[in-house]
């Protein structure tokens, strides 16, 4: 949470020329956008069960992206024709290299990253997946380092507590508990030699 802030109030001072048409309105469907989300997860973790388990046989992944993707055609193509009759939203010509853009980032970043977001739910928990898409803010500062356009300070600082957070939250809660115990273990095992080698034999 510190990190994306940080990121984000960079990003304000650094825009802070551009006027916001309606930035409260803009706020509210940010929130609305993310509790939709956190629900969306959520049901995901606790309807569909992991395909390695003994329910794999009632709910594929893959099954449940399709039938999503067919709802989400035949559900807004409609919606898509309505604006373009009223000239809302206009439809226009687009090249085959277009076509062939639109397609791959279809593939890898709807289709493959979705998939595999998905099953990050199954196989941790829905904090520990979207923690994960949030590694996006440190790799856009690297991407961006490397195309010469080099971020802020702040953006930097937030990088690094984004990572931090990612790295902290996949800790497991019982590892110090763990490592106490392995060294308990440790310290009792080292104390048995030293006392057989003290005693005096009968």
């Amino acid at each position: 949470m510190g990190g994306t802030i940080i990121v984000s109030l960079g990003d304000s001072k650094s825009g802070a020329s551009v006027a916001s048409s309606n930035a409260v309105l803009g706020d509210i469907l940010s929130l609305l956008s993310s509790a939709l989300y956190a629900v969306y997860i959520t049901l995901i973790r606790k309807k569909l069960p992991d395909d390695d388990d003994e329910k794999s046989g009632r709910v594929s992944m893959a099954q449940f992206l399709g039938y999503l993707g067919l709802f989400n055609l035949l559900l807004f193509l409609p919606v898509f024709l309505i604006l373009n009759i009223a000239k809302l939203e206009l439809f226009t010509a687009i090249t085959w290299k277009q076509l062939g853009l639109i397609a791959g980032k279809g593939l890898l970043d709807n289709v493959l990253s979705d998939y595999l977001w998905a099953k990050a739910i199954l196989l941790t928990t829905t904090t520990v997946a979207t923690a994960g898409l949030t590694i996006q803010v440190p790799l856009a500062a690297i991407v961006d380092s490397l195309t010469g356009n080099s971020p802020a300070l702040t953006d930097y600082i937030g990088a690094t507590a984004v990572m931090m957070g990612f790295a902290g939250i996949n800790i497991p809660s019982n590892a110090c508990s763990k490592i106490e115990e392995s060294n308990i273990e440790l310290e009792g095992g080292n104390s048995l030699p030293t006392q057989q080698d003290h005693a005096t034999p009968l």
